[in-house]
């Protein structure tokens, strides 16, 4: 088979190449904005984890201070 040069490419496979190559293009630009996108989840999650540890300890005292609250009444209670 004689070796052809890139000159010689038909208008044909020219377009073919072309359009992989915006294909092409158009996948780093999409993996490109998934990343970004992946990060700012990945952020947000644990932004949420955080925040989740922060409620359920506040939840923790809060309950603490309740049964505190009623072990005081209750002791008031008995010894009136």
């Amino acid at each position: 088979m004689p070796t052809r040069n890139l000159r010689s490419v038909t208008p044909v496979a020219e377009n073919l190449i072309q359009a992989l190559e915006k294909k092409v293009n158009d996948l780093i630009a999409l993996s490109r904005e998934l990343n970004r996108e992946n990060r700012a989840l990945k952020l947000r999650a644990a932004e949420l984890q955080r925040e989740r540890r922060e409620l359920l300890e506040r939840q923790r005292q809060a309950s603490e201070h309740v049964e505190n609250s009623l072990a005081r009444l209750r002791s008031l209670d008995g010894g009136a």
